[in-house]
């Protein structure tokens, strides 16, 4: 049940102190008062979440904690850090990048997040090996907090990755990352539960002056995804690369949002989403890059490219750019298309078959996003998780 004293016994579990618990609280009562997203997408793009109802979650139930692969950095559960760090804590949590009252999602999350971990790249430290962060989930219920600051002139890669066991489950999870001054971060995430989880993610940075962001999100299972991803340009010459990866099929839908706000002067990002479809699945990409009026000499550039598999699939995508002054450098756009008869032709003409003609196509078609990953774990966990989803469709 969710109640105020449920939040009290967990905020007791994890031995929180009482600003944490005030914080929980306030996000609770943001909770009762925002209303349910409607879901609905336009152009008779919407999802049935009928049968979602948080008010029958129950955050008290065991959770799985991350298998956490690290070195040389302190990486630690929320619990620990309130022992060891819970300045950095309190002046960084939900303060900077991800603010409870948002949506009726975050205020959850503020209010019941079950898990947490900390991540700190001490000043002047570039990490030669990759943080992973793994976890399989075996239970209902996780709502689990990353919080990532990477010092000054600190750099790092951060791998998560997410798999569920097949039962029907909820998961929604928030990434802050701080990105401070000439520092850089890469976060990678694969997402490849059940076809009966529904998964909500909120991914945030805040990049400070001369701070490099990289995001690679790789979304392949779930019930629903709806992912959220933003990051804001703060300082000057600031550079976010926001990189996507959807595969869906069966009756899968996918609600991916990215933006870049340039608050800064001489910032630059580049985002692009790659899409490929099947069966009944549907997919909205909404995607906006925006400046501010005093941020000038700045470049911006987003793309969503889908391949539609089947005449039952759907994809939707709303790029926008809200400029407000002259001086930058910003495109956008978008490609919705099955796959093309002159390739296949092609290659069909050199004895490859229809079927693994198709196959290789749609494998090459997320290429250019996948050589961006140089962890090769991961980069042939995704293709051969892909691969196998496609020798069963194509």
């Amino acid at each position: 049940m969710l109640s105020e004293k449920t939040i009290t016994k967990i905020s007791e579990r994890l031995n929180e102190p009482e600003w944490m618990l005030d914080r929980r609280l306030e996000a609770f009562e943001k909770f009762k008062e925002l209303s349910m997203p409607s879901f609905k997408y336009g152009i008779g793009v919407s999802v049935d979440v009928s049968d979602l109802d948080l008010n029958k979650l129950n955050p008290e139930e065991n959770i799985d904690q991350y298998v956490i692969k690290s070195e040389n950095i302190e990486v630690m559960s929320f619990k620990d850090a309130f022992e060891n760090n819970e300045i950095l804590l309190r002046e960084n949590f939900m303060t900077k990048c991800v603010l409870a009252n948002e949506d009726k999602f975050t205020a959850f999350h503020a209010a019941f997040f079950n898990n947490g971990v900390l991540i700190r790249i001490p000043k002047n430290l570039e990490l030669k090996n990759h943080i992973e962060l793994n976890l399989d989930f075996t239970e209902n219920l996780r709502i689990d907090h990353i919080l990532v600051i990477a010092e000054e002139n600190s750099s790092a890669v951060i791998i998560d990755s997410s798999s569920s066991n097949g039962n029907r489950g909820f998961r929604n999870q928030i990434v802050e990352v701080i990105v401070k001054e000439n520092a850089k971060i890469e976060y990678r995430s694969l997402q490849n539960f059940s076809q009966d989880v529904y998964n909500f993610s909120r991914k945030r940075a805040h990049v400070e002056r001369n701070g490099f962001m990289q995001w690679i999100d790789c979304y392949i299972g779930g019930k629903f995804t709806q992912s959220l991803t933003k990051t804001l340009l703060n300082g000057e010459n600031a550079e976010n690369y926001s990189q996507g990866i959807i595969f869906g099929d069966n009756d899968q839908c996918f609600d991916v949002n990215t933006e870049t706000i340039h608050t800064a002067s001489r910032t630059k990002c580049n985002m692009s989403t790659r899409v490929v479809l099947n069966d009944n699945a549907k997919a909205v990409y909404r995607g906006l890059v925006r400046v501010n009026p005093k941020a000038v000499k700045c470049e911006g550039y987003q793309k969503n490219d889908t391949i539609l598999l089947s005449e039952s699939a759907e994809a939707d995508a709303v790029p926008n750019l809200e400029i407000e002054n002259n001086d930058v450098k910003c495109s956008h756009g978008a490609t919705i298309s099955q796959i093309d008869e002159a390739k296949l032709f092609y290659m069909m003409s050199r004895g490859i078959d229809e079927k693994s003609a198709k196959k290789q196509i749609v494998e090459g078609f997320f290429d250019p996003i996948l050589v961006k990953i140089d962890n090769e774990v991961l980069k042939e966990n995704i293709k051969n998780n892909i691969s196998k989803r496609l020798g069963a469709i194509v």
